[in-house]
């Protein structure tokens, strides 16, 4: 295993030597640039975790939590080209994400205020490296931009090219998100095109304040690693997809105690908790439509015990809303990108009308623009 790993390495190193002059472009580690996203400040840069902190964690936890989900690089440059060389783990080739979403990039440059796609890195197929460039002939005005990295992928390394005389600044270190999510595969982004399309990502541009994501498709069912982990995260808000994967008989069982840990660390901090996605599996499935009504079922009941005695606890019901046309899904579980939109639109407006959680994204916005305005 450690002859494999030395011999990735070095196929990673000696790829990003090999092509920095290839098209004339100088390239820079992109990890030496303003990270967002990244849930805790600590560990490898491209990670979300420093998953040996958490012995507890099951293999497949510990393996999504390594991976760059949700997290993104930010910078100011005027350069009229931007490419990118990055080098993953292992092949991609997944049948349930899309190859940009899986292990590409995806590019936004901010405009009049707003967050506007600029490009996307596309993965080369079976491969653990790959090159692309994102955007080109752009003008030199300066701009601020963001690269969303993959979101199912440990992302071993990535540079980023420009043209050789172009200005490229850091925006700040390590930046603190504001609003973390954690969740199944509906908040980790199965089924988005690319990394960008998660809600989480969706939610952030439309607030106009970092979301972190602590997705793990599939594993969220509240185990006390999942709470502890959120006791180790410093956010002013937390929302959590934790409805969706734990059958009735898991959630009645551990709910409780999940809120009951997160409460030792966290007090007063708004816990925001989403309705699940209604799956059109259940549609004609009547086994599945019972078993999603009594999930749903379940989740009422327990979230209304300590509403009762917690007024900084909130149920969004519904949470994950995909609309009532039943046409956003990919697979009769996971939404499409216009599914994802509609959810964090969703959660967007019952945020901002509560007053207490619009305060927060008020409060966390103006000092993201404070910062965003500072040189390095």
């Amino acid at each position: 295993m450690k002859k494999l790993l030395a011999l990735l390495t070095l196929v990673c190193v000696s790829f990003n030597v090999s092509g920095a002059g290839a098209k004339e472009l100088k390239y820079i580690d992109a990890s030496t640039l303003t990270i967002l996203n990244k849930p805790q400040p600590d560990g490898p840069r491209l990670s979300r975790l420093d998953t040996d902190k958490y012995p507890d964690f099951t293999p497949t936890v510990r393996k999504y939590y390594k991976m760059s989900t949700g997290m993104a690089v930010s910078f100011h440059t005027n350069s009229p080209v931007i490419a990118a060389k990055w080098c993953n783990d292992k092949e991609h080739r997944s049948t349930s994400w899309h190859p940009i979403a899986e292990a590409g990039l995806d590019l936004y440059i901010k405009k009049d205020g707003e967050w506007l796609w600029a490009g996307m890195g596309r993965p080369k197929y079976k491969s653990v490296k790959h090159e692309y460039t994102l955007v080109d002939n752009m003008d030199t005005t300066m701009k601020e931009c963001m690269i969303y990295l993959p979101c199912f992928m440990v992302l071993d390394s990535i540079q980023l090219g420009f043209a050789p005389n172009a200005v490229v600044e850091s925006c700040g270190e390590v930046r603190r998100a504001p609003v973390v999510a954690m969740g199944s595969s509906y908040t980790h982004g199965t089924s988005t095109s690319r990394p960008g399309m998660t809600w989480p990502a969706q939610l952030s541009r439309i607030l106009g304040v970092d979301v972190a994501n602590y997705g793990t498709g599939g594993q969220q069912k509240m185990e006390q690693f999942f709470a502890e982990l959120i006791c180790d995260t410093d956010a002013d808000m937390f929302i959590f997809d934790c409805f969706s994967n734990p059958n009735a008989d898991q959630i009645r069982e551990r709910f409780a105690d999940f809120v009951k840990t997160v409460r030792k660390k966290h007090p007063n901090t708004p816990l925001v908790f989403l309705e699940t996605v209604k799956r059109e599996v259940s549609n004609f499935d009547l086994d599945k439509r019972k078993y999603e009504a009594d999930k749903a079922q379940a989740a009422r009941e327990e979230i209304s015990k300590v509403m009762k005695r917690d007024r900084n606890i909130y149920f969004f019901e519904p949470g994950l809303f995909t609309g009532d046309d039943h046409e956003t899904t990919v697979d009769g579980t996971h939404p499409s990108d216009n599914g994802y939109q509609r959810a964090a639109i969703n959660i967007a407006q019952k945020i901002n009308a509560i007053p207490a959680l619009r305060k927060i994204i008020d409060d966390a916005r103006r000092v993201s623009e404070f910062k965003t305005k500072q040189k390095p």
